[in-house]
């Protein structure tokens, strides 16, 4: 089954087409295209021979970029060439409340719930929404299957998602803890049971422009940093992560902020970008403060890796032990020292990184804890595209 994955995230739109059978999968394309809404936004697009192929679309924003995507798909030059071929698109949704967590087809009920949550999801919400009109009008009898990023938490319980807020309100909203990323933590909850025995007390660590770190206790989702939506957790690229809420009454009391404005003051203009006043990219921010020693980008640094391993910890005593540490997403594959950084003055939970192996993991598979370490220490690049995939292919062939 020709199976196209899409993954319309807050920065980037990942996407990839497998051929999907019962027990394999093959890769025939995958693509990323980076920093959207900069001038360096740009296209790589991967084929299965291993050849990158590169292409600028300065400041692209999402609508631009997917429109993009789908000639690029129809091109000559690609594997598919005929996109009428693919057999479904995966879309991987992020908040539609408690009323859709499971995989299902994309219908207006759906489209009307992730419209119902967009003004507390508009990182997400609304860039999977232009994805599901923009195949809607290309491939209007292909269908379109929903994966939900909180299906993989429904799992946590209810003592660790109820709110202390008046329960009837909490009720009437469906207000709790969904917890997000959970492509990914699945990816890595399936994986390290396949490269450990020491797999029974996860704690997975999704680092990248949204953050989350989850437990996984017995390959299930046991809590998570993010919560009724992706706004809370360890502090991100443009995001605040936990702080006191009463900030909110404050600031709209002290500067007359509209909800409109404290949404965007929430979901653009927070997180690292604000601490550092110059980038919300983990890679600038390390170049500012080691070549120009730039107190802020240095600061906000700090506040990351902070806030991550005070995660790591909360969740060592929620399980009463860790077996393994993974890092996932973009930081968490591809910055060796901010993964340092996290792990460094552990060694009372039994975790301890081997500094030459870390710094030689980039964008790979490896186990970097060191051989006195008592907790296994791993990087594991996520595939959230075959996560999707594989839920479309499932639900397709039980409607089949």
């Amino acid at each position: 089954m020709l199976i196209m994955a899409v993954n319309s995230g807050g920065s980037s739109i990942k996407y990839e087409v497998f051929d999907i059978r019962e027990n394999s999968f093959r890769s025939l394309l995958k693509g990323n295209l980076k920093r959207l809404y900069r001038e360096d936004a740009h296209l790589e697009q991967k084929t299965p021979d291993g050849k990158t192929v590169r292409k600028e679309i300065p400041h692209a924003d999402h609508e631009k970029g997917l429109r993009f995507i789908v000639e690029e798909l129809g091109s000559p030059q690609s594997a598919i060439q005929d996109i009428s071929a693919l057999e479904a698109v995966g879309i991987k949704l992020i908040n539609a409340g408690k009323e859709f967590t499971s995989t299902c087809l994309i219908d207006q009920k759906v489209i009307e719930a992730l419209q119902n949550y967009s003004s507390v999801t508009m990182v997400h919400n609304p860039p999977a929404l232009l994805a599901i009109e923009i195949f809607r009008k290309i491939l209007p009898q292909t269908p379109l299957v929903g994966v939900f990023e909180t299906s993989f938490h429904r799992s946590i319980p209810e003592a660790h998602r109820a709110y202390g807020l008046p329960w009837e309100l909490c009720q009437k909203h469906g207000i709790e803890k969904l917890g997000f990323h959970g492509n990914s933590h699945r990816y890595i909850a399936e994986r390290i049971q396949a490269l450990t025995t020491f797999s029974k007390k996860v704690i997975s660590c999704h680092l990248g422009s949204g953050c989350s770190v989850c437990a996984i206790k017995d390959g299930k989702s046991f809590d998570i940093s993010s919560g009724f939506t992706p706004q809370s957790g360890t502090i991100m690229s443009t995001r605040p992560g936990d702080f006191d809420p009463q900030v909110i009454t404050f600031l709209q009391e002290k500067e007359g902020f509209t909800p409109q404005e404290i949404d965007q003051l929430l979901t653009r203009k927070s997180g690292l970008l604000a601490i550092s006043g110059k980038s919300a990219e983990m890679w600038e921010l390390e170049k500012l403060a080691t070549e120009e020693k730039d107190k802020r980008a240095e600061l906000a640094i700090e506040v990351f890796v902070y806030q991550v391993k005070k995660y790591i910890g909360a969740f060592f005593a929620l399980m009463n032990g860790v077996d393994a540490l993974v890092f996932t997403g973009g930081i968490g594959e591809n910055a060796p020292s901010i993964r340092e950084r996290i792990a460094s003055n552990l060694d009372a939970l039994g975790i301890a990184i081997d500094h030459e192996k870390n710094q030689q993991t980039v964008g790979q598979e490896r186990k970097i804890s060191s051989p006195d370490s008592k907790v296994e220490v791993w990087v594991i690049p996520t595939n959230e595209e075959l996560m999707v995939a594989r839920e479309v292919y499932h639900l397709l062939k039980q409607q089949k």
